[in-house]
């Protein structure tokens, strides 16, 4: 049985308010650096503390009034506050709901008149809710759950004003809790609402400026891909989706993603003119860095494509022969080797009005030649040594540019590694020579 995870209690609508007041008050740090130290080791770019709220009268009454939404439905007899971060809300919530309240510690005091976990009276079966201020990895909540377990009471939830998203879910499934968690925003809410607000960049634009590389983030869940998108944000390469626009819907996704770095929808449509122009009515809402087509679906189809992104930014990529194609694959599909095939699509595909192509490192330099003004993207990009895994006709990062490639899908290389921003850094500098 999975932890739940309901829709968070705060609306879309109320995220802006709730987010520039909480910088407002001080008790959101945020750094484009990403270098803000975390309790539990690592770093962050934003770092949530609502124990300041001490010193601010205002600040406590506006998050007790929002603590106040999720308990006034719940339909609970008392709540238990985790200290110390939700201790300055406990009272005026208290008194604002109406409800009698638990203080259960995470670790027992040794000395003094209330010794123990628990401070508070209680019944056998009361409902209650658990407050705290943020969940993490959820190590810190368990110890809770198992007293309230213990006294048997019945745990409806526990509350949080932000989910950061950091892998809570396995953590208190190893430890036999089966808790629902219900938060009023998520980390992602907050840090879309403060690069809405100025007060993030997504990205330093002289990085992002510089930056060919592609990030293939195929087969992976949003919530896979949520903490590797956020530490990859402010290395400025392009995030590639493609099964995960249809799993999560595509106007549902790139705002969200967006939020991340510029987006390559690899939806690689196929189809008639008018089913593209169904599918491309999608994309206008977040309009992404790209979008690919297969230059095989021919000019009338590429063109409607170019044509419903044209009050866009939006570059049509035009895919020409898969990098999985070797050449004995192109005989039998094509009747043609690699390059001719490559070479008569791209031809389609210019005169279509097409962006750029995607083809494979072999077929990039003769490409640029021809268009020069066209984006080149080659997937199949692997460092020296690297595993050559699923594709055929692959090449080094300099070895791509070198022939003409404008940009570079990298994908397990970067997502395997122990460290995939360092990753990115290395190839960036070591391998292409690209100072940041």
């Amino acid at each position: 049985m999975k932890p739940m995870k309901p829709t968070p209690w705060l609306l879309p609508e109320e995220h802006a308010e709730v987010v520039q007041k909480l910088y407002m008050f001080g008790l959101i740090k945020c750094s484009n650096k990403r270098d803000l130290a975390l309790k539990s080791g690592g770093f962050t770019d934003i770092y949530i503390n609502l124990r300041e709220a001490r010193s601010n009268p205002e600040a406590i009454k506006f998050i007790t009034g929002l603590f106040a939404i999720p308990l006034q439905r719940l339909g609970i007899d008392r709540f238990v506050e985790v200290p110390d971060s939700f201790s300055c809300f406990a009272g005026p919530l208290s008194i604002m709901t109406g409800l009698p309240y638990l203080t259960i510690r995470e670790q027992a005091k040794e000395k003094g008149a209330s010794k123990g976990l628990t401070i508070g009276a209680y019944k056998f079966s009361d409902k209650v809710a658990i407050l705290d201020d943020v969940i993490t990895d959820g190590a810190s909540k368990i110890v809770p759950c198992k007293e309230c377990e213990k006294f048997g009471l019945d745990v409806e939830s526990l509350v949080v004003l932000v989910d950061r998203q950091q892998g809570w879910e396995k953590k208190l499934l190893e430890a036999e809790v089966f808790l629902s968690v219900w938060p009023g925003l998520t980390l992602h809410d907050v840090r879309r609402e403060l690069i809405e607000a100025g007060i993030m960049q997504r990205c330093d634009p002289k990085i992002e400026a510089v930056n060919p590389i592609i990030v293939a983030f195929d087969g992976k869940s949003w919530d896979e891909i949520l903490p590797l998108a956020d530490q990859l944000r402010t290395t400025g390469c392009i995030i590639k989706v493609n099964d995960l626009l249809f799993n999560e819907g595509i106007e549902n996704l790139l705002p969200k993603l967006s939020v991340y770095g510029r987006i390559m929808a690899d939806l690689k449509s196929y189809d008639i003119p008018n089913t593209i122009k169904n599918t491309f009515e999608h994309l206008k809402a977040c309009p992404p860095w790209a979008v690919t087509v297969h230059a095989s679906g021919g000019a009338k189809m590429i063109k409607e494509a170019c044509d419903q992104l044209a009050d866009t930014d939006t570059k049509v990529l035009a895919v020409t022969v898969l990098t999985s194609f070797d050449e004995a694959s192109c005989e039998e599909i094509y009747n043609r080797l690699p390059l001719a095939e490559v070479l008569k699509l791209a031809e389609i595909a210019n005169r279509a009005g097409a962006h750029g192509f995607v083809c494979s490192p072999e077929e990039s330099k003769i490409l640029k030649e021809k268009y020069p003004d066209k984006l080149i993207v080659t997937p199949g990009i692997r460092s020296e040594g690297s595993p050559k895994n699923d594709q055929e006709r692959i090449a080094t990062p300099k070895g791509a540019i070198d022939n003409g490639a404008t940009n570079l899908v990298i994908g397990r290389q970067i997502l395997g590694a122990a460290n995939p921003v360092a990753e990115v850094k290395r190839i960036l500098t070591e391998e292409l020579g690209i100072t940041l």
